[in-house]
């Protein structure tokens, strides 16, 4: 027994001494999310890394052994320097950052990952941000090195026309669908086929960044004249530090459309009856650092939604104006909570004046990573609303409103996405000024056999009206529930096919207004990268 012992612990010797000791590959600096962020990549068999902070530095310990003469990337800001430091079985690495900037560290195997610098809010991204144009790819990528080298090069990659890199992309679907184009709440089959190419633009610009995006979205063969107009989507945005303590944002959002009637009427109240409209969002945001974990922000948005015609069930002219004020505190490297007040302002529309209104909302936001593999924000607030031209009960509000998302990694490639919402919408529909909408959505993706990704989807919406409906003893309600089912295959990380069924039921207490609607869609997506210098 003693013999075989000691012969099982001379091999488990002998096996640990040829084993590659755990290793620091790389460290880069690149953006995420338009924040600066610092990755630190390892062999896959390092332990979770230490992130913490050290007076104006944040400190990195990896478990792993850095070789001699790797490279540190040029820095940005809010990085003001870089410097490595070696000790036995493990590497620190030191980046200097102004005390009052945030950071995110998250894990995963073979990469350490470090943002700086405050996540934007959902609402101030342009319609097409690097988030989007990376979700060409759906499929995601393989696990191991050669993976993040992907994933890195494919965010990194562009166009380089002198300072600004060009990331081209076009999809093409062809789509089986029901459509609600006419004047009355009765689909009609049709067939179409929709070429959608599209290009985002950076570009530095006063310390900052400039972001552009466009994309047309041309559709053809279709029966239907409204089909076959082509729509159209313009983003701009600015993100400027002022300073090391203030970051402001400035946005501008046009689009020119017809069949995407969610832009101007997010509730779903509008559905059919359809024409062409134009929509001008302009947004304006501002963040300033107190102290090391204290901040404050406030925003500010002015829409506008012009028709081109109104028809029977259609939708009506309208603008919109928006302020908030907030007081924030990082509750820790990851997580943060802000108190806000809001006002909001619809002035008479000249088609339908009983919608103008004013608001006032207190809110509380919580958002930033729960775990290492779950992120989640959730905003409540408190909302007084008056409609001073309506009647009954849509010539005021008072209650709750709720937005909420959670995002939940559960295997390498298994995404969960949860989200809630309860919102107050202008309405067109009969006396009323407005309407509550209430909804709740998951979607989960999740890799199959032969390199394909499944994902379902499925939503919930009830829409609630103040006023008696005519002909009804009770105010009118409609309950949507759509669900989605789909597969999609990568080819190559360039590349993508996916094939998805769509199936949706209006429920409604209105006569004729119960309405089943599906269809089905192939598509093709592609990034056209040039060779322009990814920068490290």
């Amino acid at each position: 027994m003693r013999v075989a012992a000691a012969t099982l612990a001379a091999l488990a010797l002998g096996t640990s001494a040829h084993a590659a000791p755990p290793e620091v590959k790389a460290v880069r600096v690149t953006t995420l999310d338009f924040r600066t962020a610092v990755r630190v990549l390892t062999s896959e068999d390092v332990p979770t890394g230490e992130v913490v902070r050290e007076g104006d530095e944040v400190v990195i310990r990896v478990a792993a052994t850095a070789p001699e003469g790797l490279p540190l990337p040029a820095v940005q800001a809010p990085i003001a320097a870089m410097r490595l430091e070696r000790v036995p079985a493990r590497t620190v690495l030191r980046v200097q950052v102004a005390p009052e900037v945030p950071f995110e560290a998250s894990h995963e195997p073979g990469m350490l990952t470090v943002v700086f610098g405050e996540q934007p809010a959902p609402e101030l991204r342009g319609p097409v941000t690097r988030e989007l144009y990376q979700q060409l790819f759906p499929t995601g990528t393989a696990p191991g090195e050669k993976a993040e080298e992907q994933e890195h090069a494919a965010r990194a990659e562009g166009i380089s026309v002198g300072p600004a890199t060009l990331r081209p992309y076009v999809t093409a679907s062809w789509v089986d669908a029901d459509i609600l184009a006419f004047d009355n709440p009765i689909p009609v089959r049709d067939r179409y086929l929709q070429v959608a190419p599209g290009v985002t633009a950076s570009l530095p610009l006063f310390g900052g960044q400039l972001t552009a995006d466009y994309e047309p979205r041309l559709r053809f063969l279709s029966d239907i004249p409204l089909v076959n107009e082509t729509s159209h989507f313009v983003g701009l945005r600015l993100d400027l530090p002022v300073g090391t303590r203030t970051l402001v944002r400035l946005s501008e959002r046009y689009v020119r459309a017809t069949l995407e009637t969610t832009v101007v009427d997010p509730g779903h109240e509008y559905f059919f009856g359809l024409t062409r409209y134009t929509y001008w969002e302009t947004g304006a945001a501002l963040r300033v650092d107190l102290g090391a974990r204290l901040f404050a922000e406030g925003e500010g948005n002015l829409r506008s939604a012009r028709f081109d015609e109104h028809q029977p069930g259609g939708f009506f002219d309208y603008d919109s104006r928006a302020l908030r004020v907030g007081l924030g505190y990082d509750v820790g490297s990851d997580l943060r909570a802000i108190v806000s007040y809001s006002y909001e302002r619809i002035p008479p529309s000249p088609d339908r004046a009983i919608v103008e209104s004013s608001a006032h909302s207190v809110l509380g936001t919580v958002a930033g990573q729960i775990t290492p593999l779950t992120s989640a924000s959730l905003t409540v607030g408190f909302r007084s609303q008056s409609n001073p031209l309506a009647a009954a009960g849509s010539a005021s509000f008072t209650g709750v409103t709720l937005g909420g998302t959670l995002h939940r990694q559960l295997g390498h490639a298994t995404l969960l996405d949860l989200q809630a919402n309860r919102s107050i919408d202008p309405s067109s529909y009969d006396t009323n000024a407005y309407y509550v909408t209430d909804s709740l959505g998951a979607a989960l993706s999740t890799p199959m056999p032969l390199e394909l990704l499944a994902r379902g989807a499925v939503t919930w919406l009830r829409n609630d009206y103040p006023n008696d409906a005519p002909g009804l003893s009770a105010p009118r309600r409609d309950d949507i529930l759509a669900w989605t089912v789909g597969l999609g295959r990568q080819l190559g990380w360039r590349s993508w096919i996916r094939a998805d069924y769509r199936r949706e039921r209006r429920d409604s207490n209105l006569p004729g207004y119960d309405v089943t609607t599906d269809g089905f869609m192939v598509q093709f997506g592609m990034g056209l990268f040039g060779s322009g210098s990814a920068r490290q």
